[in-house]
This record gives structure tokens, sequence and C-alpha cells, in this order.
């Protein structure tokens, strides 16, 4: 199976999540939620689909935090996961966790919002939409 699809269905998975609960929850149809986990289909996740998964792992689930940023094991031995959090996102987590549940339902509302910008107005660090 394909890295990226391995992850993100090991998160999926980690949260007890069905694709029907994911999909939901990344606002993306149950059938795109199937590709990405289907080995067979093409499709797979962006690095931005599974930085937004493990963001909602860390915020709702803060004990499943480190197994959602585990090392994975390589060719090589272990090797760093690449789509670990920086030190400014981790940063940028607490204090989300710190402040009033109404606020940090707004601060979703945003990133939401900026994530699922049309083509015509996406911003060029945005490579593809998934």
């Amino acid at each position: 199976m394909d890295p990226e699809k391995a992850e993100f269905k090991r998160l999926i998975d980690l949260m007890g999540w069905s694709q029907s609960e994911a999909a939901r929850r990344l606002h993306k149809t149950p059938a795109a939620v199937n590709h990405l986990v289907n080995p067979a289909h093409p499709n797979k996740p962006t690095q931005t689909t599974l930085q937004l998964l493990k963001l909602i792992i860390a915020s709702e689930r803060p004990d499943l935090f480190e197994a959602a940023f585990e090392l994975k094991e390589g060719p090589s031995g272990l090797k760093p996961d690449h789509n670990k959090l920086s030190h400014k996102e981790k940063a940028l987590i607490e204090m989300l966790r710190q402040a009033p549940p109404a606020e940090q339902e707004r601060v979703y509302a945003v990133i939401r919002a900026m994530l699922n910008q049309g083509a015509e107005k996406q911003p060029k660090w945005r490579k593809s939409p998934n």
C-alpha cells in the first residue's frame, strides 16, 4: 500500500472512525475517503489532509498525540516522519487548547475556509485540493 494511504488509514483507525465519520470530520465525501484508503485507487491523501487529520487528533485526543506522530520504519532503519508537526505547529496547538471552546470553533472555521478555497483563489503554497 502507498505510504500516504497507509498513514491516512492508520490515523483513521487510531481515532476509531469509520470512513463515513472521517469524511464528515474532514469535510470530504464518503467516496473520496474510500478512494484514499483503497490501495487499488490512484488518489492518495495530500500532506494538507494528513496534517489536518493529525491536528484534529492532537486537539481532540491529546492522549493519542504521540501515536499520531510516531517514527516510521524505513529501509535504513527508523526515520523521522516527515508529517510530524514542527515546533511552531505544536505551539499553535497548545495555544488553541487554552482558548475557550467557542473561540476554538471560530479558529477551526477560519482554517477550514482557508483550506477549502476555490481553485481560482488558491494560495501559492497549496498544491492541489484533495
